[in-house]
């Protein structure tokens, strides 16, 4: 029989025509229903971004904890190695047999309290350290008696209840017990500690705007009211910026702005101390490009200026050039704030800088935005006081 070639030619690329539509159909079909199933898993499963930083049980679901889970656990199952008697002749056995056993209730415990995140900080820290610790605790007792199933099931005991079979229960459970219970007081101790410190910086940061707020208040008040009938124009002006700025102090010392929005904001304060100090307050910006994604805590800026203002400008008679350089470097803002310093200021090295206090509120609000990730400078020399802040680009988890 002869081989029709033409027909062979014609089937194969009607099968390419099928196979392409069938590929398409796919597509269009079950890889969104995959897409969907999959979101529906990950907001099932992983933690409300909210809740972060608001409970004491940190993120299990993330693959930093997970790394600390199994690190722990082979150590512990080293030590428990150590101590307890003997499995075999073969200490590194032994060993292998331990870890494994271990790293099963580690794992198995921090997807249990991963699934049951979002349930757990509905509720109040007693309560859900009650209910995280029954539940590891059940997960200990699960994988034990799975663990004697699954020797039975390959023959290596010859009944699902040997002859230790209540000793085998009874060590995990004191161990477990133990190991959870020092390990749940450690987070809910970090937490408390967290909290406190927030507390504590939040609290120092109210103090400071309380303090600036009536004295930046007063001093504007009387320069329009100077300003009202020999300069309406200026007066009116001067207003609005005080009305934007008081806007911003008095709103959420918490908030990321753009980097524009903060240079935007220090602009109003110094035309404001500008109307005050007329030309003995002179400043030099130099603000580079920054991306869309740049924010920064909103108030960075002007409590440097007002520093450099008031222990820099207005001890001198003549006033002096403050210096403003803001640039981004390997998504780093870098922000420095330089301001002349009195002659009699700048011999003194014994006497701390009356500045020291606001600068150490800034200090201990970037630290509460960033963390170790903010860095805070301060050089004096001769005449001159330069302040350096590098925070990153995006925002930290106030």
């Amino acid at each position: 029989m002869d081989f029709d070639t033409n027909r062979l030619f014609a089937w194969i690329r009607q099968a390419r025509a099928r196979l392409a539509t069938g590929a398409q159909a796919l597509r269009e079909r079950l890889l969104p229903r995959v897409a969907d199933a999959t979101g529906r898993l990950l907001r099932l499963f992983a933690p409300a971004p909210a809740g972060e930083d608001s409970h004491f049980l940190p993120n299990f679901c993330s693959g930093r904890a997970i790394g600390g889970i199994v690190l722990i656990a082979e150590l512990l199952a080293i030590v428990i190695t150590l101590v307890t008697r003997r499995i075999s002749t073969n200490l590194f056995q032994d060993l292998l047999l331990v870890s494994l056993f271990v790293q099963w209730i580690a794992l198995s415990g921090a997807a249990s309290l991963c699934a049951a995140r979002r349930f757990l900080d509905k509720l109040p820290s007693s309560r859900a350290l009650g209910f995280a610790y029954l539940l590891l605790l059940a997960v200990v007792l699960v994988v034990s008696e799975a663990a004697v199933w699954i020797l039975w099931l390959t023959g290596k005991v010859g009944s699902p209840r040997p002859e230790w079979y209540a000793y085998f229960h009874i060590q995990n459970f004191a161990v477990a017990a133990i190991v959870d219970a020092l390990a749940l007081r450690y987070f809910l101790a970090r937490h408390q500690l967290r909290q406190r410190t927030l507390s504590e910086a939040r609290a120092k940061i109210e103090v400071l705007r309380s303090r600036i707020r009536p004295h930046f208040l007063f001093n504007t008040m009387n320069i329009i009211a100077s300003l009202i009938r020999s300069a309406p124009d200026k007066a009116e002006t001067a207003v609005v910026d005080m009305a934007d700025l008081f806007r911003t102090m008095l709103g959420d010392s918490e908030n990321l702005v753009p980097v524009s929005n903060e240079v935007a904001i220090a602009k109003k304060y110094l035309d404001i101390e500008a109307l005050r100090l007329d030309s003995r307050l002179r400043v030099d910006w130099n603000v580079g490009k920054f991306p869309r994604k740049a924010v920064m805590p909103v108030l960075v800026l002007q409590p440097l200026l007002e520093n450099a203002i008031q222990h820099g400008i207005e001890p001198i008679p003549a006033g002096g050039v403050i210096s403003v350089q803001l640039r981004e470097e390997n998504d780093i803002i870098h922000i420095l704030v330089t301001n002349p310093l009195p002659r009699l200021r700048s011999r003194s090295t014994v006497a701390p800088l009356p500045s020291e206090h606001t600068l150490d509120n800034l200090r201990l609000r970037l630290e509460s935005h960033y963390g170790d990730a903010a860095r805070f400078r301060i050089t004096q020399e001769a005449e001159r006081f330069s302040v350096a802040v590098e925070i990153p680009i995006r925002g930290g988890s106030p």
